[in-house]
């Protein structure tokens, strides 16, 4: 992938997630569990679009080559056991990339609406007339969230599938393409091996 950056519409959407993600914290932090350190939303194997992963790189590539390095060393080193772990989990559980982390993880946590029969049944906590409400089982346990708290996570899907299509079409990019975090990280850092990666 070229150097370019992600458009700033897909800063300005990531801003809108985290604005209203302060306001349910601020709101109803009593009835959240999310943390630093609290990874249980992080043990995937993560892929993301094309814009995704520019806006990913650009950030990648504005550290200190010594920090782009702890970075990619974190990337490297070998895994162990069968369970899926993000790559960019340190050894506190903290993202080495928070900032900077996709759409997808800003979000985890948060009670979010979704289009009917798309949510595994057990993963439900309230239907709707227009979709249902999941959240994280560590949230929200003896209540349920107030609608004003819901984020409507298909409207945010689509704006992002938008900005990365427009993106991708800039670009001459193929906007069904996935990045692992592995390769964002190796494209983007001074990394011992990544000659061994194709882009």
């Amino acid at each position: 992938m070229s150097a370019a950056p992600p458009p700033p519409e897909y800063a300005l959407l990531t801003a809108k997630v985290d604005s209203f993600a302060a306001g349910v914290h601020s709101r109803c932090g009593s009835a959240m569990s999310c943390r630093t350190g609290c990874a249980g939303c992080c043990l995937v194997e993560l892929s993301v679009s094309n814009v995704e992963a520019a806006a990913m790189m650009d950030y990648l590539r504005s550290l200190h080559p010594e920090e782009q390095r702890r970075v990619s060393m974190q990337v490297l080193r070998p895994r162990f056991g069968t369970q899926p772990r993000c790559v960019l989990l340190d050894d506190d559980d903290a993202c080495r990339v928070y900032s900077a982390r996709p759409l997808v993880c800003r979000t985890q946590g948060l009670p979010l609406r979704y289009p009917q029969d798309l949510v595994p049944a057990e993963a439900v906590r309230v239907r709707l007339t227009n979709g249902v409400v999941t959240v994280c089982p560590l949230n929200f346990t003896t209540q349920t969230p107030p609608a004003t708290d819901v984020l409507d996570a298909e409207r945010v899907d689509q704006i992002l599938a938008v900005l990365n299509h427009r993106h991708s079409q800039q670009h001459g990019l193929d906007p069904a393409r996935r990045w692992s975090l592995t390769e964002i990280v190796m494209a983007a850092c001074e990394t011992p091996g990544a000659s061994d990666y194709s882009f």
